[in-house]
């Protein structure tokens, strides 16, 4: 079997050209009338530039292939910077005004601490203390009430706790308004003018239904409450938070107002109606019972008195008759009365039982933090919302710079 040949030429190394130059001289020697040939066919240097095919155009920078290339958007950023002036300003300005338009508020904070009766074995202290480190809140799932803390948001937020704030006397910090908290936030609160257009759009296409909020608070029904009421009651809700920490069971009440001290009226006044309620809730029982026996006991006297004026009525009028049948009466009545006695005895002693009892079932509470006067308004945070509008603009500014940019690719 044969194998084809290949004809391969090797090119002579570097040192072997250099070292032979008499032989380069001999080989170009006979190309000389070629080259001359060659030359006198070829066209002048300026047809021959003119015929060169253009030079191929720069080729965009890509913006994104595996990684984002911040060198290209900086670039694109700095050949536009002149661009960015108009956004940036006509967005600073609207949001400026827009945020002046939103009337201050003033925020005040009260804490506290109720008391529990936890159990006291070593067991569910053990289970309080474990319970406690992953969040869970012991002393709840031990308490027989029905309403636990963590209830609590939910309670100052229902109708029946909300209504009777509408007539809690306030005063701004000026002086110039004292009245009812209804009446404060219909007439000295302030809106943003979109809000007000827009409730004068929707009044126009809906019209609410003619109501006006009662003058007393025993005119306002919880159970059927007016469109004007609701809406009021709408506002109270959305100025008062309450949150309860799990681990702690400390309550944060905070409330919300555009007067310093009307939001620090306000805060005070939730606390002492949050502690009453609780205190009314978790001794409802004790009291019922309180009464029951203080009803008892009245009862028992009168009739100890009926009984003594009926003993002693018929020892007067038989004093001198020495009959068998009048002293077995005398004796009888006198057994009657020191029975009356001694159930009125045993009744007054349940009574300052259930007393202590009372006592014993209304909760504690520690205010860590009470209301103040706040120096500060809360907000609106005016610089940060322009800030953030800026920064807004400048990043939707750069997005269409760069997707109109020619010279970058995606």
């Amino acid at each position: 079997m044969k194998f084809p040949r290949f004809n391969i030429k090797k090119k002579p190394p570097v040192g072997a050209q250099a070292s032979s130059p008499a032989t380069a001289d001999t080989a170009a020697a006979p190309a000389d009338g070629v080259a001359s040939a060659a030359a006198s066919q070829q066209p002048p240097a300026d047809e021959a530039a003119s015929q060169q095919p253009p030079a191929p155009a720069e080729a965009p920078l890509p913006v994104l292939s595996e990684k984002i290339s911040i060198n290209a958007i900086f670039g694109c950023i700095w050949r536009n910077k002149w661009k960015y002036i108009l956004p940036l300003l006509l967005t600073g300005a609207l949001v400026a005004w827009l945020a002046l338009c939103i009337p201050r508020y003033y925020k005040v904070t009260v804490m506290l601490a109720p008391e529990y009766n936890l159990p006291t074995s070593g067991l569910s202290g053990s289970l309080g203390s474990l319970a406690s480190s992953i969040g869970l809140d012991f002393g709840s799932m031990t308490s027989t009430d029905a309403i636990v803390p963590l209830f609590y948001p939910d309670l100052i937020g229902s109708t029946d706790f909300l209504v009777p704030l509408f007539n809690v006397k306030v005063t701004t910090k000026d002086g110039k308004f004292k009245g009812r908290y209804a009446d404060y936030l219909m007439k000295q609160t302030k809106r943003p003018w979109w809000e007000t257009e827009m409730a004068a759009l929707m009044a126009k296409i809906a019209p609410p239904p003619q109501s006006s909020v009662g003058g007393e608070q025993d005119t306002i029904n919880p159970f059927a409450l007016t469109y004007a009421e609701d809406q009021l009651m709408r506002g109270i809700k959305g100025s008062i938070n309450c949150t309860v920490d799990k681990k702690t069971d400390v309550i944060t009440l905070t409330t919300q107002a555009q007067d310093p001290l009307v939001a620090a009226l306000l805060a005070d006044t939730v606390r002492v109606r949050l502690q009453n309620f609780i205190i009314q809730y978790r001794t409802v029982k004790a009291r019922r019972d309180l009464d029951l026996v203080e009803k008892q006991c009245e009862d028992a006297h009168n009739d100890y008195l009926k009984k003594q004026a009926a003993y002693a009525t018929f020892v007067d009028a038989n004093q001198d008759l020495v009959l068998e049948t009048f002293k077995a009466k005398e004796k009888d009545l006198e057994d009657e009365m020191q029975l009356a006695f001694n159930a009125y005895s045993t009744l007054l002693t349940r009574v300052q039982l259930a007393k202590a009892k009372v006592q014993e079932r209304t909760p504690a509470f520690t205010t860590l933090q009470n209301s103040s006067v706040p120096v500060k308004h809360a907000g609106p945070p005016r610089v940060m919302m322009v800030l953030g509008a800026l920064v807004a603009a400048f990043i939707i500014t750069t997005v269409v710079l760069i997707s109109r940019d020619k010279r970058l690719k995606w």
